[in-house]
């Protein structure tokens, strides 16, 4: 795929992760879309994409329901006439609390299905959009870790995403929609976050460059 010529849609735009993403892929020269909840972090990673490029938009998007994702994607037909070539679907891990802390099931839960929830409607409204236009896309699932000094919670998301990959990938294969994945390794005790982040963009951009990668997961 050629990235200069796509139209990207970043979830999670506001986190350090989601901006980054959005930079860099407005840096090669995409249409980028920015969607998160509406906050300061969301406007400051708007504004940092138009230093860069003059085709960026951003949404606010108030939850993960389906009116929601609808009124997103209208928003997109609106303005650029075009529904997204790429979905980055981006995605912070935060600390899931110990297995004997019985007071902290609701958090547990409460957090697993957020991040389902993130995955799953954005993975789906978008690879619906893309089937209906025969549109040879690729939606790319990554995550970081809010704390890696505490990594609890990540095998979790790990797992989501890998799951969700190699299913995604199966069911729409035949639509010729591509889905990677993009996770970190764990073994980065003496690795800084940049550089964590840095292979996690350069294993992003491959596998939306690449024509002949899907159902995979990537460690970076």
């Amino acid at each position: 795929m050629n990235i200069n010529s796509s139209v990207v849609l970043v979830t999670s735009a506001g986190t350090q992760l989601g901006s980054t993403m959005a930079r860099h892929f407005a840096s090669l020269g995409a249409t980028v879309i920015l969607c998160d909840k509406a906050s300061a972090q969301l406007s400051e990673a708007y504004q940092q994409c138009c230093d860069i490029s003059q085709s960026i938009y951003q949404f606010a998007i108030p939850d993960h329901s389906m009116d929601s994702t609808q009124a997103l994607f209208d928003f997109i037909d609106q303005e650029i006439r075009r529904s997204p070539d790429v979905l980055i679907n981006a995605i912070t891990v935060q600390a899931m609390p110990n297995i004997f802390d019985h007071s902290a099931s609701a958090v547990f839960t409460q957090r697993l299905s957020l991040m389902a929830a993130t995955l799953f409607t954005f993975g789906q409204a978008t690879a619906e959009r893309m089937r209906e236009e025969k549109k040879n896309g690729v939606i790319v699932n990554v995550i970081s870790h809010h704390d890696y000094q505490d990594l609890s919670g990540f095998d979790n998301a790990t797992s989501m995403v890998a799951g969700f990959t190699q299913s995604w990938a199966k069911q729409l294969t035949p639509f010729n929609i591509r889905v990677g994945g993009v996770v970190p390794a764990v073994e980065h005790d003496s690795m800084h976050w940049a550089e964590i982040q840095d292979e996690l963009i350069r294993n992003t951009e491959y596998i939306v460059s690449n024509d002949y990668f899907s159902g995979r997961v990537m460690a970076a």
